[in-house]
Formats: structure tokens, sequence, C-alpha cells
């Protein structure tokens, strides 16, 4: 497997978060392993000196030598894999020294590692752990997606009350790595919770946004094209991430896009899907904007809306939700001054207020996959994320700008991305 991570700034913050004591091979049952006696003080060893080969070491310098140290995990993994009655913890420490040799640079046991996790989800399909170590091994192998999906399974099955902080430290781990720092440091907090106290995954992930995910200055001026990213793909739609103001688009490839900047406290985007079609044949093109604010501090949300709607006489309100967000206003307008020639304006206006949340851009946040370069040598990546959101409380306001004529069609993709389309935190 080719090694392959994202900023180097990320990895020395992250690798120095896997200290001792950060590791899932304490949360197996030994008592429940029928281990050879003779291999106690091997099994010691393991337990002790987790912190050696718990991440990947390019180039080792620690003390006892690699070869000494890969020696014994070897003896130990070949005399447990030996036992002919096996169970859950048995496969679970069997993948994890697997792993932990894996990490050691020997290719042949990164499979070996898999086969020993899936064959413990045999015994227990509902054991979190099997999802969480599974999910581990992925991250810690450069395949950021395969372990967020076994991280996100792991978090069904996760008992209510969790002892361990360990499971949330690797998780935070896992999400560094796959470019979701607001999920790490969520994850980062309830170890430390759980702990009892400030972790080292919870510092580590500190620093980290402390460093590269400040809110950007309110007066600051942001181009379009780096206020608005393409975050790549998801169920076939294109993916479309503003982090300062705390929105993810999904469109279609087909449809229209048009970016913004940020200045001036607001920014934009303008959503064209295809025209629509009027009853006598004709093709009718129309638009969706998506218009964020900072808010004022006198200004209610209503005033806000009421800014844009003030002119339009012919207007009600009406109801809609944006997915689980239901506090909306809105109108429905129309507006015999616009489009006389195609029946009319019709138009919706959608206003919602929303405030900076605890862990900014963890509802927005996917899996990050590194590119492969497919030389099998060591590669850093940097991440497009230099930003986080805005302080403070935001409005937005969603307009349909459309006209009687294919208000039936227009109405129903603008419900469309009301409902599966836009996300905002």
């Amino acid at each position: 497997m080719e090694k392959k991570y994202y900023a180097a700034g990320v990895i020395a913050l992250v690798l120095g978060a896997l200290s001792p004591g950060y590791a899932n091979v304490n949360a197996i049952d030994f008592t429940r392993i029928n281990y050879p006696k003779q291999q106690q003080a091997n099994v010691d060893f393991l337990k002790a000196n987790e912190g050696l080969y718990n991440h990947w070491v390019h180039d080792w310098q620690a003390q006892p030598g690699k070869k000494e140290v890969e020696q014994k995990l070897i003896e130990l993994y070949t005399e447990t894999a030996a036992i002919k009655v096996k169970n859950t913890d048995t496969e679970l420490l069997l993948g994890d020294i697997a792993h932990y040799l894996y990490n050691m640079e020997n290719e042949a046991y990164y499979q070996k590692a898999i086969d020993h996790y899936k064959a413990a989800k045999l015994f227990a399909p509902t054991d979190y752990r099997v999802y969480w170590f599974l999910g581990n091994h992925y991250a810690l192998s450069a395949l950021s997606v395969q372990g967020i999906e076994n991280y996100h399974t792991a978090l069904q099955y996760l008992p209510k009350l969790n002892p361990t902080p360990l499971f949330w430290a690797d998780y935070a781990t896992a999400c560094l790595f796959a470019n979701m720092p607001g999920t790490a440091l969520y994850a980062a907090r309830q170890s430390s919770i759980i702990a009892g106290a400030k972790t080292y995954i919870e510092e580590s992930v500190l620093r980290l946004k402390k460093q590269t995910l400040a809110a950007p200055p309110v007066d600051t001026v942001i181009l379009g094209r780096s206020m608005w990213r393409g975050d790549g793909k998801k169920d076939g739609k294109i993916l479309i991430t503003n982090w300062g103001v705390g929105v993810k688009l999904a469109i279609d490839s087909t449809w229209g896009f048009q970016a913004g900047d940020y200045k001036k406290g607001s920014t934009y985007a303008i959503i064209q899907p295809p025209r629509g079609t009027a009853k006598s044949g004709k093709k009718i093109g129309y638009s969706i904007l998506v218009f964020a604010q900072l808010a004022k501090e006198d200004q209610t949300l209503k005033q806000y809306l009421d800014m844009f709607t003030a002119k339009s006489t012919d207007k009600k309100v009406v109801s809609f939700d944006i997915g689980q967000i239901k506090n909306c206003i809105a109108y429905e307008i129309r507006d015999p001054s616009m489009y006389a020639d195609i029946g009319v304006g019709h138009l919706y206006a959608i206003a919602v207020e929303r405030s900076r949340p605890d862990y900014p851009g963890m509802v927005l946040e996917e899996p990050a996959q590194v590119p492969t370069s497919g030389d099998g040598k060591v590669n850093y990546y940097t991440s497009n994320r230099t930003y986080s959101r805005f302080n403070g409380k935001i409005y937005y306001l969603i307009l349909l700008d459309s006209c009687e004529f294919i208000h039936e069609e227009s109405l129903a993709n603008l419900k469309t991305i009301l409902e599966k389309g836009i996300t905002i935190e």
C-alpha cells in the first residue's frame, strides 16, 4: 500500500497524539483469549510498547530495534493464530498484531489485519470494536473514506455508557487524516469528557484548529472561486462547500453554477437548473439564488427578508423547511411587472438564521480520499480548506426566480434543493 497523507503539519500533530494509552488493543479482553502461557512476555510487551508501532514510522529510531520488535510480534501472531477455538477478542488481537506489523512496513500483514477484523465481525456483528478496529486500520493505511465509513458504523453500535476514551481518540485521528477537522475536534472532546480531563488528542486538535482553521475577519475580501469550493461527488451530485458561511450544495452536473465573492459581509451562489418547458413547448430559464449575509445586531430575520421583498405587493406567507431546519420564514410572490411575456414573475423567497455551531464544519464534512500517485513512496498532500466559519449569526436567503409558465417545474426543483441539495450548519 502507498503511504499518502495530508499536509505534513497535520502529520506531526496526529502522530504525536498517538501516544501510549491511545491504542485500541487496550479495548481487547485478554482474559477471553487462550494464548499460550509462554507468550505472556510478548503479550506484556505488546501492551507496554504499542506507542512504537500503533502508527507508521518511516525511519525507525526507537529502542528496542525494529527487527527485534518485529520478531516478537510475529511470534505472538503465529502462536495466537494457532489457537483452535477462536472468538471475537482473539480475532481482534490477531488483527491488531497484523496492523502493527503493517505499520512496521511488513506489507504482507495489511490484508491479514482486514481478514481478522472481518472474522471478528462474523462472531459479533454488533460489536462496535469490530468497526472501530477496521476503521483505524483503513485510516492509518491512507484509505480515509473506508476508515470513516467503518467509524460511522461503529457509532451506531457504540454503548450509551462508553467506558473508554480510546474509541473517540482514534476516531479523532481518523477524522484528521480524512480532512474533517470539525468532527475531529468533536471526537477529541468526547475523549476528554470520558477521561475526565483534557486528553492529548484534544490538545493536538486544538493546536491544529488554532493554526489553520481560524474564522476569517469580517472585513476581508475572498474571491468566489476560493469561497465556494468543489468538494468531490456524492450520490451522483457535485458537492460545493462554502466553509466561511457554513453551506454545502449538492447539485446535478448538468446545472449551471456561479459563485459570488465575499465582500462587505456577504456572498452568494446562483444555481441554474436546465430550462423549464412551458405548455407551448417554449424553453424558459430560471435560477435559484443562495445568499448569505453576516447578521446585523439591530436587524431581525423578518426585517432582513423584507429588505428583498418590500416592493412586492402580491405576496403571502408560505412554509418551507431546509433539510432538518424548521424555523424558516418565506413568501410566495407574484409580480406582474416581471416577465409579462411568460406569465409574470412567480417567485419564492425563504430566509433562515443560524448561529455559529460549537464545532464549525462538522455537519458539512465528508471524508476526503487523497489522490494516488502509484509510485509506492511517501506522498504528502495539502488540504484546500484554510479557514472556518465566520463568527456570529448569519442570515440566509434562498430565492427562486421563475415565472408562471414554468411554475410547477421550477418549484419542484426548488423543493429538491431544499430537501436534499443544501445543508446549512
